[in-house]
């Protein structure tokens, strides 16, 4: 465990024209920074220099060296590692980078955007670095919002990761529109098992480029540690121990060649129930028959239940739960999406079954699990999430339990023409909602969670919307979601 002792600059907006007082500026909020003792600063991107530069890049007011030995000149006086944010290569062949500098003020890691603005050329990708003998990856600009970043991340054992990129907004009519990316960061926190730092700045850049602020810290388990407002500049200062790395990403079975089964688009309306399991079996299951029927009462055609096993895998499970869900599904005209405790050949299964018109359609075996699963002696399933074709939703693809914090079974369900994702969870211990909202971003489809009354429920459409959310126990979040055709002719 390290001691590390952060601060993140949260700067104004640069103009288009005053990149030299608009540097002197920024070089000032280090030394102010560093008044704090601080082990790490991280400045956001394009620290230097505007940003936005549309068709063409200008010639700098301040060459490119000189950023460099003066960043770092402040690392060595000020004893503190530095992250910051630069637009390099200007004007001919610019590049969004991000540069590491060590307390004795040698360069020890840059690296460059893969999928910048159009005015930018492609780079690199994050890099692996080290703090304090702290490992480390550094991310420039949107690189975290890919989910293929995230396996280099685990297989270099990151505890640390600094992303220098801004959140934006845009201009539009006179308005500013937001790109909310804070539940991706989240995510990126709980796939690795490591704290991140996440860059930002305020204000409007051209007129056009407006900034979301929130410059923070999130922690392993997806939640804000510490957040900058969006509307001014500053300084987070935030102190944190970094342990050795938990990452819950895991590799899932599959082929991703499977081609996917046509299945027409339209409209569904779904529901996604919070609950924590009673240790009584009769009470749960009057809690579940109340909230399915009143989902149904409401027009619901698909509801996903939570892992309704609770801490002894031996109090619900599958054997004599399905056969009443069953009859519930015959009695409303609905679907379900649960999971429960499978014995089975002598083992134990986390399963994921899906149940319609009186009877269970499929059940998967769920392939991740975490430590305190293992130790009550679970096994993980050998056959990779399915896509179940249903009359009530069209084409859902299932996840279970910790399965939904693994980018490659979302996105190997999506491969296999699913229209939806139901992801049925416990108490999996991180932010599961900022987890739903990044798969369903990635994936271009609405995903549908149901957890314990903390985690809570919620619903979110193709694009990470949020669109219904509760917690509390016995709480029903309900939605209409857009189902997008599959497989079919053009």
């Amino acid at each position: 465990m390290t001691h590390l002792r952060v601060a993140i600059l949260q700067t104004p907006a640069p103009g288009v024209r005053g990149e030299t007082a608009a540097w002197a500026a920024c070089l000032q909020r280090i030394d102010d920074a560093a008044r704090d003792e601080p082990d790490l600063i991280v400045l956001p991107e394009a620290a230097a220099s505007p940003w936005f530069f549309g068709g063409r890049a200008s010639l700098p007011e301040v060459r490119e060296e000189d950023v460099l030995s003066a960043l770092s000149g402040r690392a060595q006086q000020h004893r503190v590692h530095i992250a910051a944010g630069l637009v390099m290569g200007r004007p001919y062949a610019p590049q969004n980078a991000a540069v590491l500098f060590s307390l004795q003020g040698d360069e020890v890691a840059r690296t460059t955007e893969v999928e910048p603005g159009s005015w930018f050329r492609p780079g690199r990708g994050p890099v692996q670095a080290n703090i304090l003998g702290i490992p480390t990856t550094l991310a420039a600009g949107t690189d975290l919002l890919d989910p293929l970043s995230i396996d280099a991340i685990v297989e270099g054992n990151t505890q640390l990761i600094i992303s220098t990129g801004a959140p934006r907004a845009w201009v539009r009519d006179g308005a500013v529109v937001a790109d909310d990316t804070s539940y991706a960061m989240a995510a990126r926190a709980i796939e690795s098992g490591a704290w991140l730092i996440s860059a930002g700045r305020v204000g409007v850049e051209a007129g056009i480029v407006a900034y979301a602020g929130g410059a923070g810290i999130v922690g392993a388990d997806g939640n804000w540690a510490v957040r900058a407002p969006a509307d001014r500049p500053g300084i987070v200062l935030h102190a944190m121990e970094v342990q050795r790395a938990t990452p819950r990403l895991s590799s899932v079975p599959g082929d991703f060649s499977t081609p996917p089964e046509p299945a027409a688009g339209g409209n569904a309306h779904v529901a996604a129930l919070s609950l924590d399991p009673s240790p009584s079996a009769v009470d749960l299951m009057e809690s579940v028959r109340s909230a399915v029927r009143a989902a149904a009462v409401l027009g619901v055609r698909l509801v996903v239940l939570p892992d309704l096993t609770g801490a002894d895998p031996r109090a619900i499970t599958q054997a004599e739960t399905l056969p009443l869900l069953e009859t519930l599904t015959a009695e409303v005209g609905i679907a379900l999406v649960v999971s429960l405790a499978e014995r089975a050949d002598g083992r134990l299964f986390r399963s994921t079954s899906l149940v319609e018109a009186g009877r269970r359609i499929v059940t998967h075996r769920q392939t991740a699990l975490s430590r305190q699963d293992m130790a009550a002696g679970f096994t993980a399933g050998p056959t990779a999430p399915p896509v179940v074709s249903t009359a009530t939703a069209g084409a859902v693809g299932l996840l279970g339990g910790l399965e939904g914090a693994t980018p490659g079974a979302s996105l190997l369900l999506r491969r296999q023409g699913a229209q939806m994702i139901a992801w049925s969870t416990g108490e999996p211990g991180f932010n599961v909602e900022a987890v739903a909202r990044t798969r369903a971003r990635e994936q271009s489809m609405p995903v549908v969670t149901a957890a314990a009354a903390s985690p809570g429920a919620s619903i979110v459409d193709a694009g990470g919307a949020l669109l219904a959310a509760v917690n509390g126990s016995g709480r029903v979040a309900h939605a209409i979601v857009r189902r997008e055709p599959t497989g079919l002719p053009s």
